[in-house]
């Protein structure tokens, strides 16, 4: 469990990003973050992972405060999936996934069970025939799978994702959603950020509202996100989504 007490946070010689920001993330659940540019969404993901400096005793991870976990011990319980990512090495498919044990197998000295799990994972979202296939030039759809693939031989409890989508087009957009929901009904803890509130609807599970850094909304996809408040989130005209069929009125 992700519980996050009363956070705020602001960039050096920057306005407050977010403010006074409770949550708790529980295990097996599905949490769409959602909110305009510039609202916190990707802070609040590096926060909880541990990358950004905060105040002591304000999120904690399994009861025990975030600061007193290292590197590798958090590896075990958070995996991250970045926004695109093009590469500069001409690793193969598999290399790429294979590097996401290094938590469990430090200084790249693979096992047999590291090389077991990371053909297992290919299989999984789909990526087995691309395995020996150089990284550099696969399509980018194929490379946010092998970096969903890397986040997912860590073994970790949460799956944490910043605009898995970006970037792709609209039917590679829907394959890699519905491998993410795949993931999700296996019991996978996935928390990610999106810019696509109809995505969120796809994907189900519990929604959080973000804006000028506030929580404005927590609760069920299907209940929170409305026509009303993504009007409302992202400062638009009603009349605009007055003929949408992805939200509820």
């Amino acid at each position: 469990m992700i519980e996050v007490r009363d956070l705020s946070f602001s960039y050096h010689r920057g306005g407050q990003i977010l403010k006074n920001l409770s949550v708790v993330l529980a295990p097996g659940e599905v949490v769409n973050i959602l909110g305009s540019n510039g609202c916190g969404k990707t802070t609040f993901l590096k926060i909880i992972l541990g990358l950004l400096p905060i105040e002591p005793a304000t999120v904690f991870i399994n009861g025990q405060p975030l600061e007193q976990f290292k590197r590798h011990q958090l590896a075990h319980l958070l995996a991250y999936v970045p926004q695109a990512h093009n590469g500069i090495f001409n690793y193969t498919v598999r290399e790429m996934v294979l590097m996401g044990r290094t938590s469990a197998s430090p200084w790249y000295r693979f096992s047999a069970e590291d090389e077991k799990k990371t053909r297992t994972v290919l299989k999984r979202v789909r990526l087995n025939a691309l395995a020996d296939r150089s990284y550099l030039e696969i399509s980018g759809g194929e490379k946010q799978l092998v970096l969903i693939a890397r986040a997912l031989v860590q073994d970790s409890s949460f799956l944490i994702m910043d605009e898995p989508v970006n970037g792709l087009d609209y039917g590679n957009q829907f394959r890699l959603l519905t491998i993410i929901r795949e993931l999700a009904d296996t019991g996978l803890a996935i928390v990610l950020t999106t810019h696509h509130p109809e995505q969120a609807v796809f994907l189900g599970g519990r929604a959080l509202l973000i804006k000028n850094g506030h929580l404005v909304a927590d609760g069920p996809t299907d209940q929170i996100i409305t026509a009303d408040a993504v009007t409302r989130l992202y400062d638009l005209p009603p009349a605009l989504l007055d003929q949408t069929k992805h939200f509820a009125s």
